[in-house]
């Protein structure tokens, strides 16, 4: 006779697979999160022979939770407060490309704004909704930049430069010896070394995507209240920063020291934390890092672009290009300062001919606007620029005050609002620096800021309403993904 199962053995094996169900959409959210920073999907096309549409289908992860939250259990879409004023830049895009003289060029720009941009912020919006699953994403993220970190020390350390370890640590202009000059000034001829360039082989980028993650790491190591968190965000923030480190870019240094200031200024971290921090920091760059003191220090050719006359003290040439690129577009807004010039057009059809207008430095071939802001006004002009500014402003005060609101209510949701304030503020300052290629990362940035905004305004109002005595109960702080 067959044995039937004990209904209690039933219900505990029901209520396993349940669960295990459960989680396949937060698996695949972290999936996604994790693929996309570290930019597997690129590396594994262009490496490893994988069709691009494979590649190009990681985004399909999103739809798992989505269509959970949508179909299954009948949740709204999520219209987050920052939405609105994404569809106002894209009007002024939309308006910028019709009164453009170049239409077969903003169609493109606009296209990539379109994918890259509105549908990717829609897509991390609505699939990132609780303060669990944001908090996993945050982790998944300092988890990523930091492996990407680690594996550029590992290059460093042992002087492979040549193996791109499966993409993911490339290095550009190796044939000739690297792109940084670290013979002295009375040397005869130039000493060059690598600039390591991570899964981007783009040195600058590559220092831009780890500088949005460092802050990330820095709050954990300094304000989580578990012990086991803060030594690995610790860890993560010695293995980022080194990531930025072995780009040399100066910019993402200036914006880096910028964003930490502004920590400082709104009381995330302490004074003596900081001074303490940045001592450990210098010391290790002078044992390990010697060459980037040279890189820092050549920021001081910046005060040399006043002077008219030339001589070999002068800016290197990176700094001449850029101030060339950045006066090119300035030039270009000024004739063109209500809707700019289109999306894209200021690249494809005005750079180089306003860049050799200015007799500073000949350009041979088009070039970008070596600044997010000042291309933008170029493309797009006051209005496009005006819209952007709005937007992520919004987005910033939104979270400034979530930060303000849990900091004495609860420390998970505090360090989410924290984390992802100054995760924005290293890109827009970053940004001064560079044009907005790889304009993805920006906006799921932008989109879990936006998410952190809508899911703690849920419960700010649950909070709000909640009777004093069940407040405690309800808003214990969020476990983070290891617990």
């Amino acid at each position: 006779m067959t044995s039937v199962p004990a209904p209690t053995t039933w219900t505990a094996a029901a209520a396993a697979r349940v669960k295990r169900q459960s989680r396949i959409p937060d698996l695949a959210v972290l999936l996604f999160v994790f693929v996309f920073y570290t930019n597997l999907a690129v590396v594994v096309t262009r490496f490893h022979g994988v069709p691009q549409i494979v590649a190009s289908g990681i985004a399909v992860l999103l739809f798992v939770p989505i269509v959970k939250y949508l179909v299954v259990e009948r949740q709204p879409v999520v219209v987050t407060p920052v939405l609105p004023l994404v569809f106002v830049f894209l009007a002024a895009l939309f308006l910028s490309s019709t009164l453009s003289l170049e239409p077969d060029v903003v169609r493109g720009a606009v296209g990539l704004y379109l994918t890259e941009g509105l549908l990717l912020y829609l897509l991390v919006s609505n699939a990132v909704r609780t303060t669990r699953m944001l908090t996993m994403v945050v982790w998944t993220l300092i988890a990523a930049a930091s492996l990407l970190g680690a594996l550029s020390v590992v290059q460093e350390l042992t002087n492979t430069y040549e193996n791109d370890y499966a993409g993911f640590a490339q290095v550009d202009r190796l044939d000739v010896g690297g792109n940084f000059n670290i013979a002295p000034d009375t040397a005869e001829e130039k000493e060059l070394r690598p600039r390591l360039g991570g899964p981007l082989g783009s040195e600058n980028r590559y220092a831009q995507i780890l500088a949005v993650i460092f802050p990330f790491a820095l709050i954990r190591a300094f304000r989580d209240p578990r012990r086991r968190f803060r030594l690995l965000g610790a860890a993560a923030s010695i293995l980022i920063a080194s990531g930025v480190i072995l780009s040399f870019s100066r910019g993402a240094a200036v914006a880096l020291a910028a964003t930490i200031v502004l920590m400082v200024l709104l009381r995330e971290l302490r004074l003596r934390q900081v001074v303490l921090a940045l001592a450990g920091l210098t010391a290790v760059v002078l044992i390990a890092f010697p060459h980037y003191l040279i890189r820092i220090g050549s920021l001081a050719e910046i005060t040399a672009l006043s002077t008219t006359e030339q001589s070999s003290d002068g800016p290197d040439s990176a700094i001449v290009g850029r101030q060339t690129e950045n006066l090119a577009a300035w030039n270009t807004f000024l004739d063109h300062p209500i809707v700019g010039v289109g999306p894209g057009a200021y690249f494809h059809e005005y750079s180089r001919e306003y860049a050799n207008r200015l007799s500073i430095r000949y350009l041979e071939s088009d070039r970008r606007g070596h600044s997010l802001y000042l291309e933008m006004a170029a493309d797009i002009g006051m209005l496009g620029l005006g819209a952007f500014v709005a937007m992520v402003l919004a987005a910033l005060a939104l979270l400034h005050r979530s930060m303000r609101y849990w900091r004495r209510r609860d420390p998970e949701r505090s360090l989410l609002a924290s984390s992802l304030f100054f995760g924005l503020v290293a890109y827009l300052a970053t940004a001064a620096f560079l044009h907005l290629s790889y304009q993805r990362y920006f906006w799921v940035v932008l989109a879990l800021a936006s998410s952190a905004i809508w899911i703690l305004r849920q419960e700010e109002r649950r909070d709000r309403s909640a009777p004093s005595d069940e407040r405690e109960l309800d808003f214990r702080p969020a476990e983070s993904p290891a617990t």
